[in-house]
């Protein structure tokens, strides 16, 4: 098979692939619910108004997230999500809570036809928190710094330069298309930091941007928690109505849901039943999209299992899950059965397809017999305390058309490295689901998701064809991208996770399409 091109999505085992992905996959992580482990993670609220004026008094925000900021330094972002980050940090642009893209830095943004330069119109007159003047040299000088970035690279493979033409323009060259590219200039790989210590060891921890917050060091506890006051010079100060915000690191949802219970928190993404908590104190809702249960099917030249090079034993596998009594009886509420690895609220997501792989055991048979494999075959899994929910269904399922699965325990600390290695040909693992086209389609077909870099002539040309498809054409491009991996079972998800938010009555919020990215979703109640 060919391999992807490595400027669409790396398909070797670096670093950076594994931290990307671990970053994104920690995401997905805290919004599951598995097995006496976790319950489902997200939160969001909404915030609007774009006048210079703050409003709200001295309120204080109080929120947690999963994973603890190693760094703020541009292009070295470790905290996973992404919240911190973009609290600090303006962006190129901004993501609202129904994920449309919004004015950033840049007030505008133009591809051309070939939608490979990118004019950036920067915002006149913002200033980092330093005194430093924000221009066109200074994003510049940023997005050269995400280029290069250990963790941000990987989102700029395609960027060919970067040149600010007058103090308020600055155009990217690409060199191919991608559709990806502006999503990600709404989170940490579209940071923009002062340039004096842009790369400075002392930006690790003292970050120095233009955000509506600034970090308070005083206050704040390394890897406990981190305390946010409101720059009353950022451009949009409207829209962050909080006073202060405190984000507490709590990887142990218990603790988060006890913390919400006793007045800690405001917020909770990780309500693992939202009926426990009583309506006279909070409001609760369900979320967007968070997460995407799957059984990656990667080994797709017959590496390690020949039969999985085999499109007919692909299918026979999605055929043989029943995917609504997985969605309604192993998940319950906040859970929706899907073959398709893009949410349900994205444009290129097709009810129809639904039915491509409606559960039957009898075709599934037949597609393994037509493949030469009737009496079946073994398939060692990797076992991780976010696949133990799911492997008695999985066994039994795949036992039903001749394929014995045999589990190896794997530490999650492991399990990267081992997959990414080529260790196994499929495994179950969750995925983030941004509920953008681009991004949950490439999301999918990189790094660990996908660590044999497979690929065929029509799916590259598809993808190809999507990237560079204008934006009114992006939902039809993408849908046929998204019907190729269907139709030829690039993989067998089995069900959509949205879960449910649960708040206190002093925040109004409503859940936002990707989780943690930035603070816009929360405001005061009554606000």
């Amino acid at each position: 098979m060919d391999e992807f091109d490595p400027g669409y999505r790396g398909t070797d085992e670096t670093h950076r692939d594994k931290e990307v992905n671990e970053m994104k996959i920690a995401l997905a992580l805290r919004t599951v619910a598995v097995a006496a482990v976790t319950a489902i993670a997200m939160a969001g609220c909404t915030a609007g108004g774009t006048s210079d004026e703050p409003s709200g008094g001295n309120e204080t925000l109080r929120l947690s997230q999963g994973g603890t900021p190693s760094n703020f330094t541009i292009g070295e972002w470790g905290g996973g999500e992404n919240m911190l980050s973009t609290a600090v940090y303006d962006t190129v642009i901004t993501m609202g809570v129904d994920g449309k893209l919004l004015p950033g830095i840049a007030k505008s943004w133009q591809y051309d036809d070939s939608r490979t330069k990118l004019t950036l119109d920067i915002r006149t007159g913002m200033k980092f928190t330093d005194g430093e003047a924000l221009d066109a040299e200074a994003v510049s000088a940023s997005l050269e710094a995400l280029r290069k970035g250990t963790v941000s690279q990987a989102a700029w493979a395609r960027v060919a330069s970067v040149e600010p033409t007058d103090d308020s323009t600055v155009v990217v060259t690409l060199s191919a298309p991608d559709a990806a590219f502006l999503p990600a200039l709404t989170n940490s790989n579209g940071a923009v930091g002062a340039p004096k210590t842009l790369t400075a060891e002392s930006s690790q921890l003292k970050p120095v941007g233009s955000g509506p917050y600034t970090l308070n060091d005083q206050k704040t506890v390394v890897g406990s928690k981190y305390v946010l006051d409101r720059n009353p010079d950022h451009w949009n100060v409207a829209s962050y109505p909080f006073e202060h915000v405190e984000v507490s690191i709590l990887a142990d949802p218990t603790a988060a849901q006890n913390a919400l219970r006793s007045g800690q928190l405001d917020v909770l993404g990780a309500a693992e039943n939202a009926d426990q908590y009583p309506a006279a104190q909070f409001n609760s809702g369900e979320n967007k999209p968070t997460s995407l249960a799957v059984l990656w099917l990667s080994d797709r030249a017959g590496t390690i299992v020949p039969a999985l090079a085999d499109t007919r034993v692909r299918q026979a596998i999605n055929l043989a899950f029943d995917r609504d009594t997985i969605a309604s009886n192993l998940i319950g509420e906040g859970s929706s059965a899907t073959n398709q690895v893009v949410s349900d609220i994205d444009s290129a997501f097709s009810k129809d397809l639904l039915d491509v792989t409606r559960y039957d055991v009898d075709k599934a048979k037949k597609l393994m017999a037509e493949a030469g494999y009737a009496d079946g075959f073994s398939v060692t899994m990797p076992s991780t305390p976010y696949s133990v929910q799911y492997e008695s269904v999985m066994t039994q399922s795949l036992a039903d058309i001749g394929i014995t699965v045999n589990y190896e325990s794997v530490a999650l600390t492991d399990f990267f490295t081992k997959v990414a290695t080529k260790n196994y040909a499929m495994y179950f693992m969750y995925n983030g689901m941004a509920s953008n086209n681009a991004v949950d389609i490439k999301n999918s077909l990189g790094g660990i998701f996908d660590p044999f870099g497979s690929a065929t002539p029509e799916l590259t040309q598809l993808i190809a064809a999507a990237d560079a498809a204008s934006d009114e054409e992006q939902g039809a491009a993408w849908g046929d991208v998204n019907e190729y991996l269907v139709r030829n079972a690039w993989n067998a998800p089995l069900n959509q996770v949205n879960g449910f938010w649960v708040a206190s009555k002093k925040v109004t919020f409503t859940a936002p399409t990707q989780y943690n990215l930035n603070l816009l979703p929360y405001a005061p109640a009554g606000a």
